[in-house]
């Protein structure tokens, strides 16, 4: 029968060997929670260098462009064009009919167009618009508007903007330093302005020849002016 000393001694090794286990875990788990922020780093630093996927739109000829502006500005009709770029039905009118705005009534002399951005769904309506007024000052504005509603669907970040930028073959130094000196932050806040001076509250909304329409009403107002202009 183990003396009452020996049972003492079993318990102080018992409790040494267990101290040593939990020292052992200890020092276990550290490294393999270090391993995983190390495997976390990676992975970010991969993802943030992963190129940004997104669909090239199908060129839209349009000429001669001033800046937000395509046609004849002689042309007997004006139209406005009010619009959110993060506004699903200003993106559905850039697919399903503005090409043949611009075919049919722009190109051929009877349409002045003006887009203008009235940004007020999201911080990413105001980002997308700066951004594409930056492309402007590369003569690339309409073809950056078209990315934009090409790719709707996805988050209108600054990586995605600039990803545009760059596809487009703008100089990316002076694309940077417009979007970092907010050089049209200002602009943006009055194309707002002016669009709710004419009374618009939604969009898209179309001013012809000073008479608000939806997009639905386009045309037959746009034909309807043309006939009137045509009148002796």
């Amino acid at each position: 029968m183990p003396s009452a000393q020996s049972a003492s001694k079993s318990k102080r090794v018992s409790y040494r060997e267990l101290q040593q286990q939990r020292q052992r875990q200890k020092r276990i788990l550290a490294v393999v929670l270090i391993a995983l922020a190390a495997i976390a780093v990676v992975v970010v630093l991969i993802m943030s260098n992963r190129p940004v996927e997104f669909t090239r739109p199908e060129p839209i000829t349009r000429s001669p462009v001033n800046a937000t502006s395509v046609g004849d500005p002689n042309a007997p009709v004006k139209v406005e064009e009010f619009s959110d770029f993060r506004c699903v039905h200003c993106a559905a009118f850039w697919r399903e009919s503005e090409r043949r705005l611009i075919e049919a009534y722009v190109a051929t002399g009877k349409v002045y167009f003006t887009y203008i951005p009235f940004s007020f769904i999201s911080d990413e309506s105001f980002l997308a618009a700066e951004a594409a007024y930056c492309a402007m000052d590369q003569g690339k504005f309409w073809e950056f508007h078209d990315y934009i509603f090409a790719n709707y669907d996805l988050p209108m970040t600054e990586k995605l903007l600039r990803a545009f930028a760059q596809d487009l073959k703008l100089d990316l130094a002076q694309y940077d330093n417009c979007m970092a000196s907010g050089k049209y932050r200002q602009k943006v806040q009055e194309d707002g302005q002016y669009a709710r001076s004419k009374g618009v509250t939604g969009t898209p909304t179309f001013d012809v020849n000073g008479t608000l329409v939806g997009q639905t009403e386009l045309f037959a107002t746009i034909d309807q002016a043309l006939a009137t202009s045509a009148q002796p």
